[in-house]
């Protein structure tokens, strides 16, 4: 008996002495920042970002030597640096890695973001959201432990007691209207506390904007509607939204210098016809108009008709939902016209710099979507692939007929009869 009771007392020692062993070992990774009146007050990430910095004490700080990083990178601030007194400094993280030029930039997508002193202590570490154009993510007021999405950046300057509303997305049913056909906006709000009203502003062919009150609809979500036209142009609109505050954000975040628009157009669909395609280009087809000689993937384009055109203005896309992918430049018509019953080769390989016939997408080798869309959106041609195979194309088996089939001689520019 009195050994029973001995070996109870003696598991129960071990099994407090293991929930304290777990209870301290869980805190062992969980470093709080130090407390030093400099703070990270302020992120931009969906553009040219920066990081701002604070500093909440009565006298300036020099803070030459802090170290500040994401998630892969650290970067030393360099010696002179000093915020003065409840002053801010702005680090542009551009991948420069000099001066106030950090070495990465950020994530759209959210990450973390932390600030040591120079005896390498975490003093200050935040893990920001994903942030869309024109918006940021910054504590309310400065220095406190409020942290919000806001539509309004305020680089280099306080932050306010107050966040400005911020509009997440805004999108458009039907994606490509017709002529009399009426648009439904709907505007995606990060939140809907403290807004006061969500304003719609749309113009036809650069004429005044009209304003219309979007209606709250569910959610975080308010809607309005873009009557329909009955002639040929381009409508433009935006979205405002006020805060209680009386702050206010746009989408698109610089309106109404930009804006969202839409195209109605009259004009014939081209004869054109997506022929052939690579979406794994290891050996066979050379690119060669960068610096050196690439295999990208390509789609060839070719014109039915009996007159030349012009693709400029067009859209090619690896999304048959998505018309408006990649935009065909109309920087150089020579390279861009299809003559009469000719082909085209377009570079599907991420690289629109190289030139007019380079696209912003890659083709995935394990099947997707290729389509051709005018300049209003309207679907030209489109087709879906399943899995390719290494430097074999898959094309039209003759020229704009209607069966496809896998060419282990590839023909890009050239008729595949």
């Amino acid at each position: 008996m009195l050994t029973c009771l001995k070996l109870k007392r003696f598991s129960f020692f071990i099994i407090l002495i293991t929930w304290s062993c777990v209870t301290a070992c869980d805190d062992v990774d969980k470093i709080e920042p130090t407390e030093e009146g400099i703070f990270i007050n302020e992120i931009f990430a969906s553009g040219e970002d920066w990081i701002e910095l604070y500093n909440a004490l009565g006298t300036s700080k020099d803070i030459g030597g802090y170290i500040i990083a994401d998630e892969g990178n650290e970067y030393s601030l360099p010696s002179g640096t000093s915020i003065s007194a409840n002053g801010f400094i702005v680090l542009l993280c551009n991948d420069l890695g000099t001066g106030l030029n950090t070495n990465f930039k950020l994530s759209s997508d959210g990450e973390t973001v932390s600030l040591k002193n120079t005896e390498g202590t975490l003093i200050d570490e935040v893990e920001f959201p994903n942030l869309d154009n024109g918006q940021s993510y910054a504590r309310f007021p400065d220095g406190s432990d409020f942290w919000e999405i806001t539509g309004i950046t305020t680089q280099g300057e306080s932050n306010g007691d107050d966040s400005a509303p911020a509009i997440n997305s805004i999108s458009r049913d039907p994606l490509v209207p017709a002529f009399n056909e009426s648009v439904v906006v709907t505007a995606e709000l990060i939140s809907i506390t403290d807004v006061a009203s969500v304003t719609l502003h749309y113009n036809f062919d650069d004429g005044s904007f009209t304003e219309v009150a979007m209606t709250y609809q569910s959610g975080t979500s308010y809607i309005a509607t873009i009557p329909g036209m009955d002639a040929e142009g381009t409508v433009k609109y935006y979205v405002e939204a006020i805060g209680t505050n009386g702050s206010s954000s746009f989408k698109p975040a610089s309106a109404p210098e930009s804006t969202e628009d839409y195209l109605l157009n009259t004009d014939s669909l081209p004869q054109l016809v997506i022929n052939e395609f690579m979406a794994s280009n290891v050996s066979c087809c050379p690119d060669t108009d960068g610096d050196e000689e690439e295999f990208d993937d390509w789609i060839e384009i070719h014109n039915i008709g009996t007159t030349s055109v012009n693709i400029a203005g067009m859209y090619l896309s690896d999304d048959k939902d998505d018309p408006f992918g990649n935009k065909i430049s109309s920087d150089d018509a020579t390279a861009t016209t299809i003559p009469a019953g000719g082909y085209l080769v377009l570079w599907a390989d991420g690289s629109t710099s190289q030139g007019v016939l380079h696209l912003n997408f890659s083709l995935s080798s394990s099947g997707e979507d290729i389509g051709l869309f005018y300049i209003d959106g309207r679907t030209i041609d489109t087709y879906t692939y399943d899995a390719q195979d290494d430097d074999i194309s898959w094309g039209r088996t003759t020229d704009a007929g209607t069966t496809w089939g896998a060419m282990t001689t590839p023909t890009p520019g050239l008729s595949n009869n």
